[in-house]
């Protein structure tokens, strides 16, 4: 019985000399400057995993009670000769975009405290929002001889939702600039009317 020549050790891949391109050295870090790297400013202490679960858990048990009592408020009709589509799921799912879009923009400018995303972001927004939902209720259109409506339904969500990420993205990142730069910004035209006034 032969055994099998052992393969010698692999060297790591950043000490491949085939990755070693003129790409790969314009990235090391050593070279890098500080002023030319992004800061986001100190680094706030993470939360500890049993704090960031419970954090998770009460946002999503908030969201998730606000998503049912809307879709109590707007139900769907579904019945195997109509079907329409169902407007609560879809306003949740555009709303908690919209707000997950708003403080990802607002968390970019201003740094928040380290609740904030888990409690905000991943639990309230997660819990909020419900793309298993879309899943469920386009298969059953389908599964209804409904097709064309599950597409405009699957459509309008994609569409909508990742449209209003990107609102809410540009939205919080305005909102959340500093007020000393608006100030700055006040004080600029109105010198700058100044002076005109000055001149003329």
């Amino acid at each position: 019985m032969t055994s099998s020549p052992v393969p010698p050790p692999r060297t790591p891949r950043r000490h491949d000399p085939r990755m070693q391109t003129v790409e790969m050295a314009a990235l090391t870090a050593g070279e890098l400057a500080p002023e030319t790297t992004l800061g986001s400013g100190p680094l706030a202490p993470p939360l500890s995993p049993l704090r960031t679960a419970l954090l998770v858990a009460v946002g999503g048990g908030v969201g998730a009670g606000l998503r049912f009592a809307l879709t109590v408020l707007a139900p769907t009709v579904a019945t195997p000769t109509l079907v329409e589509l169902p407007w609560a799921t879809l306003w949740v799912n555009v709303i908690g975009c919209l707000g997950l879009g708003a403080l990802t923009g607002v968390l970019e400018v201003r740094p928040g405290r380290p609740w904030m995303l888990p409690l905000l972001g991943t639990g309230l927004c997660g819990g909020f929002t419900t793309m298993s939902s879309v899943v469920l209720e386009g298969s059953a259109m389908i599964g209804a001889d409904f097709p064309l409506i599950a597409f405009v339904y699957a459509l309008l969500t994609v569409v909508l939702c990742l449209g209003f990420v990107v609102l809410g993205l540009v939205g919080g990142r305005r909102l959340a600039q500093p007020s000393a730069l608006r100030g700055l910004r006040r004080r600029g035209s109105t010198l700058q009317i100044q002076d005109e006034e000055g001149g003329a």
